[in-house]
């Protein structure tokens, strides 16, 4: 059985930020990132461009192995964490391996959730969560001509751009009332999608889907109201679930999430949580930034500094098809307070604020120049613009 002061099980955002922040803090501490996937960090959020051929693998590899080398990180990719004894510190890797450790971070992220419509296991059926998901939808879309994106959130957007750009017909069914409506309020929505259909995208907004059906594979997708899109290819963009069984099943307090406390830690001595997988103050965030932060408080924490996470304001700027999307704080997409809005084309502008004048929340498409002011006055509870 080997030893490692520090076992990061995770090479995603929050693992890595971890590792770096670890490193910085103790420059001679034993640390191993495992990694589930075969291939190191990489831009998630840029899968869709790999769909479509804008760019190869390597381009989103974010660290390369020099880094790990420089910095002195065992990394292990193609290994996950299967499970682990809390009270011994002792960590089993799937390729047999056992590792003792002074700290575990669970950085173990989420998966794709299926809902279970009727057909979902047909082949053809996809999610898209990681590089190989990304390569065998291209590899599927190269003999398609009609494809249906279950979901209208950020990545299922980008997949059907990317989509689009292969070559593809592409309908996009939501349950939601508009698009994006995690970062944009309903009009926002729409004029993404007007945006959108001008590039060749089609609609289906507020319905639900009643079944997939196919032959052997994938033919169509069946909507609760009786419509019937033509797809040989369909994606299923539907959400994450947290990653918690390993967690569960040693003995950890699990609730939608890893539960953590401030200095993210577990109820298990010595074992952490960060990024998709945790949940703070009853909050999974599922978003980069908080990933991020998250992964770096945690790590300077397992060195020993006197650290904490407040949480993160949620934050998101996308850019969808060359469109430019900025969301920030409590966007109020049900009109009950203070708002502002301003649409000019494509370009739309809203702002939130709470009784005291104090900017709150923001949506920007198309133009999103105010960024950098917007996020401060939001950070500092500041007026937006602020008078005189």
């Amino acid at each position: 059985m080997s030893k490692t002061d520090y076992v990061i099980a995770g090479a995603g955002v929050a693992g890595i930020e971890a590792a770096a922040a670890i490193r910085a803090r103790d420059p001679d501490g034993r640390i191993m990132v495992v990694g589930e996937e075969p291939h190191p960090f990489y831009a998630r959020i840029r899968l869709g461009e790999l769909i479509d051929g804008r760019v190869g693998v390597e381009r989103l590899i974010l660290k390369k192995d020099e880094w790990y080398r420089d910095n002195s990180i065992d990394l292990r990719t193609g290994v996950r964490v299967e499970g682990f004894d809390t009270k011994a510190a002792v960590a089993d890797l799937s390729d047999g391996a056992r590792v003792q450790y002074d700290r575990l971070l669970l950085a173990v992220g989420a998966r794709p959730f299926m809902p279970p419509f009727p057909g979902s296991d047909l082949p053809g059926v996809r999610t898209l969560r990681t590089i190989d998901d990304a390569l065998k939808i291209k590899s599927l879309a190269a003999d398609a001509r009609a494809a249906v994106v279950i979901g209208g959130g950020l990545l299922g957007l980008e997949a059907a751009v990317s989509l689009v750009n292969s070559g593809l017909d592409v309908t996009v069914v939501d349950v939601s009332r508009w698009l994006l409506p995690r970062q944009v309020d309903p009009k926002g929505g729409g004029v993404v999608q007007g945006i959108l259909e001008g590039m060749g995208l089609h609609f289906r907004i507020d319905a639900k889907v009643g079944s997939i059906e196919g032959r052997g594979r994938v033919e169509s997708v069946e909507l609760a109201g009786g419509e019937s899109l033509s797809a040989s290819l369909v994606l299923v963009a539907a959400g994450i679930r947290p990653e918690v069984g390993p967690a569960r099943d040693s003995g950890i307090e699990v609730d939608r999430g890893i539960k953590v406390d401030d200095r993210l830690t577990t109820s298990a001595h010595g074992v952490f949580a960060a990024g998709d997988c945790a949940q703070h103050r009853g909050r999974v965030y599922g978003i980069w930034p908080a990933s991020e932060a998250q992964g770096r408080i945690a790590g300077a924490v397992m060195a020993g500094e006197k650290a904490s996470y407040e949480g993160t304001i949620p934050l998101n700027t996308l850019k969808i098809a060359g469109v430019a999307v900025f969301s920030i704080g409590d966007i109020d997409p049900e009109n009950t307070g203070d708002t502002e809005t301003l649409q000019s084309g494509h370009v739309y502008r809203r702002l939130t604020r709470d009784e005291k004048g104090r900017l709150k929340g923001a949506v920007l498409v198309g133009d999103i120049k105010e960024r950098r002011r917007i996020i401060a006055a939001v950070g500092e509870g500041k007026p937006y613009p602020e008078k005189g």
